[in-house]
C-alpha cells in the first residue's frame, strides 16, 4: 500500500509541475476592473479569447494584440468611448479611453478654470456609449439692451444662461440676437431688442381720383375743373410693431369707410392755337416784351406771374386755372383779352409803351 500511494503522490505531483511549467500567470486589467489569470496561450490575443474579452477596431490594448507574453506580464484593455465635448462654444466629436470625465479632460487636454461649470461632476464615470460634455469657463459678455450696455461676467453655456445670471428676462415677443439656445466664449454681444405689439384707431385720408375729359373748344393748357374733388375718409384699426420704442411695421388690420371720397372731373383744352400766334409781333407779345422780357413762364417772387405780369388775385377773378405762370403763352393771353374787355389797357402799364391805348 505505502508503495501504491508512493506512486500516486509522484504522478500528481509530476502533473502539477508539468501544469506550472506550461501555463503563464498574467494580470488582465479590462476597462479599469483587474484580474489575474492563468493561459497557456502565447500571444495576447489568446489571452483576451480565453478570457471572453470582445475588442472593436476603436479600442485600445497594451501590449498589441499579436505581442507574446511571458510569466507575470500585464495586458490592459481599454474601450474606445465618443464624446462631443463642448468648450466655451467650440463643439467637437472626440475619442477618449479614460474611463471618468477628470481622466478624459485630462487626457485631451483641457484644464477648467477655477469657478468654471462641467457639466457632468469630474469623478463621474464615461459611459461606454459615450456622452455630452460641456465646459464652460467664466466669461465676459457685452449686453445690450435699447442704448444701454453692461458687461457681465458668467459660467452660463447659453445664451440664456447668460442672461439669466444677469438678470434679464426677455419678454416672449422680444428678440434676442444670437438665439437663446446658441453657445457663447468670452468676449461675445448679446443683443435683446424689446419688442412691443400695439393697436390702435386712426383716422386717415381716403385720396379723391382725377377724371379728364376732353374740351375741344378750349385752347391746349387750358384746364377747367368741373366738379372739385374731395379727399374721404376712413377708420382704421391698425398694428404697430415697435422694436425698442421706434415704429418698425405697420399692419392695417381692418378699415371702415366714413366718408367716401368725390371723384375730380376736369376738362382739358385740345384746341391748337391760331399759326400766327407764335410769331412774336402780336400786340400781347410786345406787351409782354416790356412786362417780363416775354418769358411767359416767369415768377419773379415780387406777386405777379406770366408773361403779362398777372397777379394771382386779378388772374382768378377772370376765371384763370392755377397760376399765369404755369399755363400756356395762348392760356394767358385768352384771360388777358377778358380782362381787357372787362377794364381796358390801363391794367399794363406798358400798353401805351408798345403803341396801344
Amino acid at each position: 500500500m505505502i508503495a501504491v500511494y508512493t506512486a500516486v503522490l509522484l504522478v500528481v505531483a509530476g502533473g502539477t509541475i508539468a501544469y506550472a511549467g506550461l501555463s503563464k500567470t498574467v494580470t488582465l486589467v479590462v476597462d479599469g476592473k483587474e484580474q489575474t489569470v492563468r493561459t497557456f496561450g502565447d500571444d495576447v490575443s489568446s489571452v483576451l479569447e480565453a478570457q471572453d474579452v470582445k475588442v472593436g477596431l476603436d479600442d485600445r490594448v497594451v501590449p498589441a494584440q499579436a505581442t507574446s507574453i511571458s510569466d507575470g506580464d500585464t495586458v490592459e484593455v481599454s474601450y474606445a468611448r465618443p464624446v462631443t465635448l463642448t468648450v466655451d462654444g467650440q463643439q467637437k466629436t472626440v475619442t477618449t479611453w479614460e474611463h471618468t470625465v477628470d481622466e478624459a479632460l485630462a487626457a485631451l487636454g483641457v484644464e477648467p478654470e477655477s469657478g468654471a461649470y462641467v457639466s457632468r461632476s469630474m469623478d463621474s464615470r464615461v459611459p461606454l456609449d459615450g456622452l455630452q460634455l460641456v465646459v464652460s469657463n467664466p466669461k465676459t459678455v457685452e449686453i445690450r439692451q435699447g442704448d444701454d450696455a453692461r458687461r457681465v461676467t458668467s459660467t452660463g453655456v447659453t445664451v440664456a444662461d447668460v442672461l439669466e445670471d444677469a438678470g434679464v428676462r426677455p419678454g416672449q415677443e422680444d428678440e434676442v440676437k444670437p438665439a437663446l439656445d446658441a453657445t457663447l466664449a468670452d468676449g461675445d454681444r448679446v443683443r435683446v431688442v424689446d419688442i412691443e405689439v400695439v393697436d390702435r384707431v386712426e383716422n386717415v385720408a381716403l385720396d379723391h381720383e382725377t377724371t379728364v375729359r376732353k374740351d375741344p373748344d378750349a385752347l391746349e393748357g387750358e384746364v377747367d375743373v368741373v366738379t372739385k374733388g374731395k379727399d374721404g375718409k376712413a377708420r382704421q384699426q391698425v398694428r404697430y410693431v415697435l422694436a425698442d420704442g421706434k415704429k418698425r411695421s405697420r399692419t392695417v388690420v381692418s378699415t371702415k369707410t366714413v366718408r367716401e371720397p368725390v371723384t375730380q372731373v376736369e376738362e382739358r383744352g385740345t384746341k391748337k392755337p391760331e399759326s400766327s400766334s407764335p410769331s412774336g409781333n402780336s400786340v400781347w407779345d410786345r406787351i409782354a416784351k416790356c412786362e417780363s422780357g416775354g418769358n411767359w413762364h416767369i415768377n419773379t417772387g415780387n406777386g405777379y406771374y406770366g408773361g403779362l405780369q398777372f397777379s394771382a388775385a386779378t388772374w382768378k377773378s377772370v376765371g384763370g386755372p392755377g397760376l399765369p405762370h404755369e399755363n400756356s403763352r395762348e392760356v394767358q393771353i385768352k384771360y388777358a383779352k377778358i380782362l381787357q374787355e372787362r377794364s381796358g389797357w390801363g391794367q399794363w402799364s406798358c400798353a401805351a409803351k408798345v403803341g396801344v391805348h
